[in-house]
């Protein structure tokens, strides 16, 4: 009945739209024996390889995009090389060799850059997973180029402006933007989860 109240006499567009962009998918897991894994999977373009596993409805991704035809280029194709690309899941060890997080920021190329801003966050000023993908984060572009995100720090962003950095204050939207992170992070007594308020995503314990 809702469908149908949604008819009226005049014209309209029965078009669904356009997917929205972006093919990136992260997950974290971790059990009570304190094995963790990291997982990140991306088609790339659309529907990626275009080649499906058989039986599975898992189509391949097609990073090998990357790579040039060109000799002279760094990422000429070649035996023993991987294209260059954003996927990283992210894996932290404790000094003994124990899994201490598992983390992942979707976002093309603010994932590396997402990255390090939030294990600064986590490992040096000691903040908990969600405290760290809540934060603000920013995005080096080209030139003196900087995007911040509008819940920064006023101050901060009127001190990069005064070094010469070109600011952009930025909503958190788009594709890429700020990215989209998940984290697990293990602890004396189980385990801290953390998942970013910009992208869909879930903490979930059993």
């Amino acid at each position: 009945m809702e469908r149908a109240g949604l008819v009226t006499d005049q014209a309209a567009n029965p078009g669904h739209g356009s997917p929205k962009p972006g093919g990136t998918v992260y997950l974290s897991a971790a059990d009570e024996s304190g094995m963790m894994i990291s997982f990140i999977q991306s088609n790339y373009m659309g529907f990626g390889s275009g080649v499906v596993v058989p039986g599975t409805g898992i189509s391949m991704q097609n990073r090998g995009a990357g790579f040039s035809l060109d000799p002279q280029h760094v990422n000429y194709v070649a035996p023993r090389k991987r294209p260059f690309h954003t996927i990283i899941p992210g894996f932290v060890m404790n000094a003994d060799g124990t899994p201490l997080m598992s983390f992942g920021l979707m976002g093309g190329p603010m994932q590396a850059q997402g990255h390090l801003q939030m294990m600064m966050r986590i490992l040096r000023y000691k903040q908990n997973p969600q405290a760290a993908a809540d934060a603000p984060r920013w995005r080096i572009e080209t030139g003196l180029k900087v995007a911040v995100e509008r819940a920064f720090d006023p101050d901060v962003v009127s001190a990069l402006r005064a070094k010469g950095h070109d600011i952009d204050v930025e909503e958190p939207s788009g594709v890429f933007a700020f990215g989209g992170a998940q984290i697990i992070q293990r602890t004396a007594h189980g385990y801290v989860g953390g998942t970013d308020p910009r992208k869909d995503g879930v903490v979930a314990a059993y």
